[in-house]
C-alpha cells in the first residue's frame, strides 16, 4: 500500500499478496440471515476475492462467529445459547454445502475454516489480561470514550457497559489477530500464513481505528501489509488505517 495516496481516500485491492495467507470474515450474530452475511452472501464474499484478485492458490478462509460476543445481554444465557447454537451450525452448514455444490469453483474445500469466537482466546495469549489493560486503557482516555461514544450513535447501540465491553472486546481481539498474535486453525494454510485481510461488510468503528494508532502493546507484523487495515465487503474498499484522519473522517 502506497503511503503516498492522500488521507481518507480508499480504494479496491487488485491482486492479493503471493505468498500464503488469510481472509478473515468477522461474522456477526445478528447478521446471519439477513445484512450482508447470510450463506449466500458469504459465498457471493468469496466469490469477490477469487478468482479477480487471487495471485497464487494459497489463501485460506476463516469464518469467525462472534457468538460469545453477544453475552454481553440482559438476555438470559440459555436462551442465547439456543439461538446461537442453531444459528452458527445451520450458517455453517449452508457455506459447505454451496462450497460442495459449486467444487469446481472452489476447489481447495479444505481451505475454508470456521471458529467461534471462544476459539479466539484459546488460541491468543492472557487475551484476558491484554483486556483488562484496554479497559484501563478507556477508562482513563477521553478520546478512547469519544470514539466509544460515536460508534454507539454511529450504529444506533445504546452506550450501557455491556456495549462499551462488547466494543472493547471485538477490537482488542481483531488488533490481535492482524497482528499475527492468535492462532488461527485452516488446514490448508496450517499457521503458515504471511499476512492476514479482515473483511466485513461495512466500514470500521473509529474506535478500531483509533486502538490501531495508539497500538498499545507495540505490536508490528511487518511482513502483513493489511496489518492495520480493514477491507469492506460492501463499498470494495480497503481502509488503511495509517492514512485515516479521524478528526476528520465521518464513516466514509
Amino acid at each position: 500500500m502506497s503511503k503516498h495516496l492522500p488521507e481518507n481516500t480508499f480504494f479496491d485491492i487488485n491482486k492479493l499478496p503471493s505468498k500464503e495467507g488469510l481472509l478473515l470474515f468477522g461474522l456477526s450474530m445478528n447478521k446471519l440471515d439477513q445484512g450482508g452475511q447470510s450463506v449466500n452472501d458469504c459465498i457471493e464474499h468469496l466469490r469477490n476475492f477469487t478468482p479477480a484478485k487471487v495471485s497464487t492458490p494459497t489463501i485460506g478462509a476463516n469464518f469467525i462467529y462472534s457468538d460469545f460476543l453477544y453475552l454481553y445481554s440482559d438476555k438470559p444465557a440459555p436462551e442465547l445459547k439456543r439461538s446461537f447454537m442453531h444459528s452458527v451450525i445451520g450458517h455453517k452448514n449452508g457455506i459447505q454445502k454451496l462450497l460442495q455444490k459449486n467444487h469446481l469453483e472452489f476447489q481447495i474445500q479444505k481451505a475454508v475454516n470456521y471458529m467461534v469466537w471462544n476459539q479466539l482466546y484459546l488460541g491468543s495469549l492472557d487475551f484476558n489480561l491484554k483486556l483488562d489493560e484496554i479497559k484501563k486503557i478507556h477508562d482513563n482516555d477521553k478520546l478512547f470514550q469519544k470514539y466509544i461514544q460515536a460508534d454507539c450513535e454511529r450504529f444506533a447501540r445504546d452506550m450501557g457497559e455491556n456495549q462499551v465491553n462488547f466494543f472493547l472486546e471485538e477490537i482488542l481481539m481483531f488488533y490481535l489477530l492482524l497482528k499475527n498474535k492468535v492462532q488461527l486453525p485452516n488446514d490448508f494454510i496450517e499457521n503458515q500464513q504471511k499476512w492476514i485481510l479482515f473483511c466485513y461488510p461495512g466500514v470500521p468503528l473509529k474506535s478500531t481505528v483509533y486502538l490501531f494508532q495508539l497500538n498499545p502493546f507495540e505490536l508490528d507484523w511487518a511482513e502483513n501489509p493489511y496489518q492495520n487495515s480493514w477491507y469492506d465487503l460492501d463499498a470494495k474498499k480497503l481502509y488503511d488505517f495509517n492514512r485515516l484522519n479521524l478528526a476528520t473522517w465521518n464513516y466514509e
